[in-house]
């Protein structure tokens, strides 16, 4: 489903049809959808789109639609949710009714195993065979999802809000010093700097450096810290990117 070509190309001829809104303009999806679209998939923040939140204008557009033709609403939460953006589901936040969630990766802390959540009316039409995997529910991974689980619950999804709240400000104040860096975007401990150059000089430089980060979307860097990252590593990791923009910087300069 994604419209990355990039990822869709290797593995067609893909499930069809398929149509892309684009969330800028939420009046778009009332004249995509009808009473025989399946569903509408979106994730609440984009994570290979550029850590791109959805807007609540959007938000509300996939309510209406979805309450006034019976559309399913599947929410993307396998980057944003088990609380990477300080919620359990960033859904939440914006005030979706989603009737499908997709976690994975999180889920785990490593270990690999995914899951999908439904609404009542959805498992009501699901039975035994449905929905089955080889190796779907293993020990080694339902056991580490509920650890992970334990670790939220616990204490870690109020660690992610307050480590979130530090980590924006030090990244605002990191985009006041670097003009390179055009918009702070994202939430928790989901980050994304929009640059208005390449990205891959800072992916580099920040590497060499010794902090990993990943470049998305061409100019924008992707931050994605562990869940129990402390303020002191935030700040290091921050005072390596100053001098990685400072380089940045006078190249761009030159």
């Amino acid at each position: 489903m994604t419209h990355d070509e990039h990822y869709r190309a290797p593995f067609g001829p893909l499930l069809e049809p398929v149509t892309f809104v684009d969330p800028a303009r939420p009046e778009a999806l009332a004249a995509a959808v009808t009473s025989r679209t399946a569903a509408i998939i979106a994730e609440p923040i984009q994570g290979e789109g550029g850590i791109r939140p959805m807007s609540p204008q959007f938000a509300a557009a996939i309510n209406d639609v979805c309450a006034n033709t019976g559309t399913l609403y599947i929410a993307d939460e396998v980057q944003t949710g088990l609380g990477r953006t300080g919620y359990p589901f960033y859904a939440q936040a914006l005030g979706l009714r989603p009737d499908l969630v997709s976690v994975g990766k999180a889920l785990g802390g490593g270990v690999p195993v995914g899951a999908a959540l439904v609404s009542e009316r959805v498992a009501e039409t699901i039975s035994k065979g449905d929905h089955g995997s080889t190796y779907g529910g293993n020990l080694l991974g339902t056991r580490a999802a509920a650890f992970v689980l334990d670790q939220l619950i616990g204490g870690l999804i109020d660690h992610v809000k307050t480590t979130g709240a530090h980590f924006e400000r030090r990244l605002r104040t990191l985009a006041l010093q670097h003009p390179v860096i055009v918009e702070v975007r994202g939430a928790g401990l989901m980050r994304g700097l929009q640059l208005n150059v390449d990205a891959m000089p800072v992916i580099d430089g920040a590497r060499e450096r010794g902090l990993l980060v990943n470049r998305t979307d061409e100019k924008v860097v992707r931050l994605l810290p562990p869940l129990n990252v402390s303020v002191a590593d935030i700040d290091r990791a921050v005072e390596t990117l100053d001098s990685v923009f400072a380089t940045v910087r006078s190249e761009v300069q030159v």
